[in-house]
């Protein structure tokens, strides 16, 4: 197209030369023209004058354009738009789609053209309303090709991130460089007419003609997908480009975030990663020494920690996770694998997760507030399947016909619940039948859930407010955010947290060579008020429906707990506490009192010392200071009840209070302080555009503090914050001839003391990559640890931990849809240290006194072992990336095998040795697996889009070596168990035969034969059922967008795993102690006649007393092992862009309101339609 108006262009230019030309001198030496303008005549020249002036006056216009990578062609037209003025393309050598930068601000349009052109080698001229654009002059040709300069720039994503990697080479010239870690670039000797060709995968190529300072580059994404995930990664240590990283290493960013807006950040990046799991069930085994909750491909220990490191802003993170901001997030990295995340060392075997925060960018001011609100209704009770009242109360009374106890032995100082004081007055004689009948009916047609509603329940509402300030200018950058966050409760009234967190980031830039970065983090939580009585003891289960909070004449109603209401007015009368309880009245019995203060500092400076090398010298502190009260008033149940049983009654009738009265007051204290210390050296360099080495080497000093306080005390007074002492030898005593329901009462102490642990780690490390081509990268990675975990012996201190990898682009191959290929291999080792135990002997203090002599005493915890090791993972990943049809799907595929050695666990001792349990490297693990990412964008119109993402995660574990295996069955179906050749955390049951002809439980053994008891069972009786830990996890996001709306959803799948369902219990003892609340609608079904155990689902008979050898066939049973796979839709989506016309009057650059729904479907495997990310089964 350009050159059609170069044609025409060229055509006007010759004319104009033609007109110049004319200019040349006669004989005599003067110019010919001059003697032609003396003949016009004076109309003429005030003609030209008056055009001249006019001329003059449009050219001197003024135009304002601030444009960044844009095409001449728009640039000119956008001075059409403001002047009027069309343009002539008459170059020939320069293409008017050339993108350019151009910032201008109401300056002439001479000189905006100067500006505009003049890097390019271009002139122009003003014909009439045309401006007309050529090259400049041979002569001034020369003379700017006889100069040279050298090249700076800045090159960045359309976030104004910087991208390390971009390639910058010289057009028709062997020279060229890469961008840093930080964007940057700089080029020598570049002639002053020169053109620069910068690329970069996943972005549109640029051209730009070359000048001294480029200043700040944009560079646009292919689609917004890839700006987001595919430019760099940020492993907490470097920043290296995707296309030179060859570990596993998976990405989200704040765009795939968008919408989600649950307020933990877990949450938010829930099946957005392939490999990270999020274990939601609190009793799974995954949580075993996993406080977050969270893994990265499978479980690699068995006692150590089994939390994956978490890095903030560069530095391992000691604080609560909620401390930050979801909306301050910028990406989310894991590392996955040896290569990515052995830098780490020690602490590295379970994964890293690499959070990096948004920072200011240079520009005006901008500011961002978001809300959000949600409500969540009351838990359902009808999920529990539980008993109603009426069934409950016929439920007792069989209960109470198969075995009671004598009515005339009824100790009247112990309560028993109603139904069951009921019956023992009929058993006794006391009521006639229809007595007894018409007192039950009255509590068969009770149901306090009908007024919890009145007095406890309530709709949770939640709230969080986000409010952001960020800018600067190129010298100085800031982003500060506040955020408050209120969750709400089920309990009217109760106190909630209320958290306070703030983030203030500043970066400077003082000098070319020296820059600066200052962050302070933190976040304040509290909540103060009465917990004396709650909602979920009273809604979800508790004491039995047909106990009411209010009778019928609107009265507060009483309950009993153990003492009955005879017990209750005989120590009234003797004098001492009276423990009438009216939960309406215990709310405030109880009071609580709780906060958690957390601050981080954050300071890195980088100093560059040559170029291509750079020193990074960071630091940085956290202090986290917990803090939980407990008050139990005076009046409280428990302090009341305390109290009076540890009280003695000489025969004189002396009262003798070996517990003070008065409240009692429990606090919790727990202090972190930590540092980190760390120098680094960066060193890049690009050679001949061909060659890139990329390294890094350092040295990192780390302590962790915690610090614990346990106090309890009694007698104490909230006023005047005084309490009594009480004598701490009767800790642990069974005081004989009190108040007690059995005359005697034994005080335990309730307070741990004090403990302070402290975690020192020296490290150093090294990490190097070598790229040719742009088409093979060779990377390796070596670090050292010492920790005072593990003593001063060299030999334990010294144990390096490395890594090795490579990735290959493949070349093109005659395949159209194939945009790009590349496969990575890396492995690694990777350890594990415990925090436990070491290689030393350790003592603990015992925090009773000694029964003795009442004083302090030691035990041994853990034997010294100088064979103890480090537990170290060898980690192989191969993978593979690819993408087609013009980057509309691309997928990454990782294969892997993680084998971990030398796992740590309490192992039997000969007791003769002075031990009978010592801690030892006992076992092996190996987790392999599958991960697979698929991102695609189905649809892509202006209008409309449509992209769908899935991730796909396979795990397979297994104990691959194990010291010592346990040999009794109880240790297998009771709980999850570790045997070589399976996974950790599976589940055996017992090949359950069904009942005999007297309702008893018969289990099958191996051999066939039939067994009334667990006694003659052996393991290999068991039925492995497999693991309760899901090996199969996916993901299947889905994102619409129809211009201003957008829509999103996204399933999850676990599966591959099992759980123990819902089972009846064995009915067994005396029904009064063991049958009060409202159970399982299962319980009813049980086996009454003879015939009923042909029917497959009964329970057993009742039986009077039976032990667990008898009631763990039933219990234990294979029947009730059920597969505990589920899909489910986990959010929906809906948020909607306020049309900017609707806005412009509030000077808001935009508006979105936002829609979520959580959960609201799902599918189970389990024939009793058991939530497994909530049911305990196993």
């Amino acid at each position: 197209m350009y050159k059609n108006y170069a044609q025409l262009g060229r055509a006007l230019y010759d004319q104009t030369q033609q007109m110049k030309n004319s200019d040349r001198p006669d004989i005599w030496g003067r110019p010919q023209w001059r003697g032609n303008i003396m003949r016009i005549s004076l109309t003429t020249i005030l003609m030209s004058c008056c055009l001249l002036h006019v001329g003059a006056k449009t050219y001197g216009q003024d135009v304002s354009i601030q444009e960044k990578s844009v095409s001449l062609r728009k640039v000119f037209s956008e001075i059409n738009k403001q002047t009027g003025y069309s343009y002539v393309w008459a170059a020939t050598t320069i293409d008017p789609d050339t993108k350019v930068n151009l910032t201008v601000k109401k300056e002439s349009l001479g000189n905006a053209l100067g500006k505009l052109l003049d890097d390019l080698d271009l002139d122009f001229e003003i014909k009439g309303k045309n401006i007309v654009v050529h090259e400049k002059s041979q002569q001034t040709q020369r003379s700017i090709t006889n100069q040279l300069m050298t090249v700076k720039g800045f090159i960045v994503d359309y976030n104004n991130r910087p991208l390390q990697g971009a390639t910058i080479r010289v057009k028709g010239v062997p020279k060229g460089t890469v961008t840093d870690q930080h964007g940057h670039f700089e080029i020598n000797g570049v002639s002053l007419n020169s053109f620069l060709d910068i690329t970069m995968v996943g972005f549109a190529p640029l051209t730009i003609a070359a000048k001294s300072d480029l200043g700040t580059i944009t560079l646009r994404a292919l689609d917004e997908q890839l700006q987001e995930v595919n430019i760099t990664v940020n492993t907490g240590y470097q920043k290296i480009s995707k296309e030179r990283a060859a570990g596993s290493i998976a990405q989200v960013t704040a765009k795939d975030m968008e919408g989600r807006l649950q307020p933990n950040l877990l949450d938010r990046i829930d099946g957005l990663l392939p490999g990270l799991n999020l274990v939601r069930n609190t009793s799974s085994p995954q949580n075993s020494k996993n406080n977050l909750g969270i893994e990265v491909r499978g479980r690699s220990t068995i006692n150590a920690q089994a939390a994956p490191l978490i890095v903030v802003d560069g530095m391992p993170f000691e604080g609560d996770l909620t401390a930050i901001n979801p909306n301050d997030i910028a990406s989310i990295t894991v590392l996955k694998d040896a290569s990515a995340a052995s830098i780490y060392g020690v602490r590295s075997s379970n994964g890293v997760i690499v959070i990096a925060t948004k920072i200011g960018s240079a520009g005006k001011t901008k500011i961002d507030y978001s809300n959000t609100l949600s409500f969540r209704g009351l838990p359902s009770r009808s999920y529990l399947n539980q008993m109603s009242s009426a069934e409950l109360v016929n439920f007792q009374k069989e209960m109470f016909n198969y075995r009671s106890g004598d009515y005339a032995v009824i100790d009247p100082r112990k309560a028993m619940n109603d139904v069951y004081r009921i019956l023992y007055d009929r058993k006794g004689g006391v009521i006639s039948e229809e007595e007894m009948e018409k007192r039950l009916d009255v509590y068969r047609n009770r149901d306090r859930f009908s007024q919890m509603d009145k007095f406890l329940n309530t709709t949770r509402f939640d709230q969080q407010h986000n409010l952001a300030i960020s800018g600067g200018s190129d010298r100085y950058t800031y982003h500060y955010s506040l955020n408050y966050t209120q969750p709400g409760d089920y309990n009217k009234g109760r106190a909630t947290n209320k958290e306070l967190g703030f983030s203030l980031k500043n970066n400077f830039k003082f000098t070319d060579w020296f820059s600066l970065r200052a962050n302070v983090l933190g976040k304040n939580q509290n909540r103060e008020g009465d917990i004396g009585f709650n909602f979920y003891d009273n809604y979800m289960g508790g004491k039995a429906s047909y106990y009411l909070l209010e009778n019928e004449d609107f009265s507060p109603a009483q309950w009993y707990s153990s003492k009955s209401q005879f017990e209750i007015d005989r120590l009234n009368a003797l004098g001492l506490e009276d423990e009438t309880y009216i939960p309406l009245k215990h709310v405030a019995a109880i009071h609580e009192k709780f906060y958690n203060k957390y601050l981080n500092l954050n300071f890195a400076a980088n100093f560059k010392i040559i170029k291509g090398l750079d020193f990074d010298l960071s630091y940085q502190s956290e202090r986290t200071e917990g803090y939980n009260g407990t008050l139990n008033r005076k009046n409280a149940q428990s302090v009341v009840g305390m109290v009076n049983d540890a009280t003695q009654i000489g025969k004189d009738g002396a009262i003798k209070r070996n517990i003070p009265q008065g409240g009692q007051f429990a606090e919790q204290r727990n202090d972190v302080n930590s540092y980190t210390l760390r120098g680094q050296f960066n060193y890049q360099n690009n050679i001949q555009g061909k060659h890139e080495i990329v390294a890094i080497a350092g040295a990192e000093r780390r302590q962790i503090n915690n610090r614990y306080t346990n106090i309890y005390k009694y007698g104490y007074d909230e006023n005047s914050l005084v309490y009594k002492g009480i004598n701490e030898e009767l800790f642990g005593i069974q005081i004989q001839n009190t108040q007690a329901l059995f005359n005697s009462y034994t005080i335990s102490k309730k307070e741990t003391g004090f403990k302070d642990l402290v975690d020192r780690f020296v490290s150093f490390y090294a990490n190097g990559s070598y790229t040719y081509d742009r088409k093979l990268t060779l990377s390796g990675s070596i670090r050292m640890d010492q920790s005072n975990l593990f003593g001063t012996n060299i030999k334990n201190q010294y144990k390096p931990l490395w890594s090795i990898g490579a990735l290959y682009h493949l070349p093109r191959i005659d395949w159209e849809p194939l945009d790009r290929w590349s496969v990575r291999a890396t492995y690694g080792v990777n350890g594990n240290v415990p925090k436990d135990n070491g290689p030393y002997l350790i003592s603990r203090v015992n925090n009773n006194l000694n029964y003795f002599n009442g004083e302090m005493q030691a035990y041994i915890d853990s034997p010294p072992n100088p064979l103890l090791r480090w537990e170290r993972t060898k980690v192989f990943n191969v993978g593979f990336d690819f993408s087609l049809f013009k980057d509309r799907l691309t997928a990454t595929l990782d294969i892997y095998n993680k084998k971990t050695s030398d796992l740590l666990g309490n192992t039997p001792l000969d007791p003769t040795l002075g031990w009978d349990m010592v801690l030892l490297n006992y076992a092996d693990m190996q987790n392999s697996g599958i991960e697979l990412g698929l991102n695609g964008k189905v649809i892509q119109r202006e209008n409309f889009s449509w992209n769908s993402t899935v991730n796909f995660s396979y795990n397979k574990n297994k104990i691959t070596n194990l010291y010592v295996e346990q040999n009794t069955p109880y240790y297998y179906y009771y709980a999850p168990q570790n045997r070589v050749g399976i996974p950790m955390g599976s589940l055996y049951s017992i090949d359950y035969a069904g009942l005999n002809d007297k309702g008893r439980p018969l289990a099958r053994k191996a051999d066939g034969s039939l067994v009334e008891t667990t006694q003659k069972l052996t393991v290999d009786d068991l039925i492995y059922e497999g693991t309760t830990v899901p090996p199969y996890t996916v993901s299947f996001r889905n994102g619409f967008k129809y211009k201003d709306l957008t829509l999103s959803f996204m399933f999850i799948f676990n599966g591959g795993h099992v759980m123990r369902g819902v089972h009846p219990e064995f009915l067994s003892k005396y029904a009064e102690l063991n049958y009060n609340n409202n159970f399982d609608k299962l319980w009813l079904n049980y086996w009454k006649n003879p015939g009923d155990e042909s029917n497959p689902d009964i329970a057993p008979a009742f039986v009077s007393a039976a032990s667990g050898n008898i009631s763990d066939i039933f219990n234990a049973a294979h029947k009730f092992v059920q597969k505990a796979d589920y899909i489910k839709l986990r959010d929906i989506s809906l948020s909607y862009n306020l049309p900017a016309q609707w806005i412009a009057p509030t000077n808001l650059s935009y508006v979105r309101l936002t829609g979520q729904v959580l959960n609201s479907w799902r599918w189970v495997a389990n024939k009793d339609n058991l939530d497994p990310e909530v049911w305990a089964g196993y």
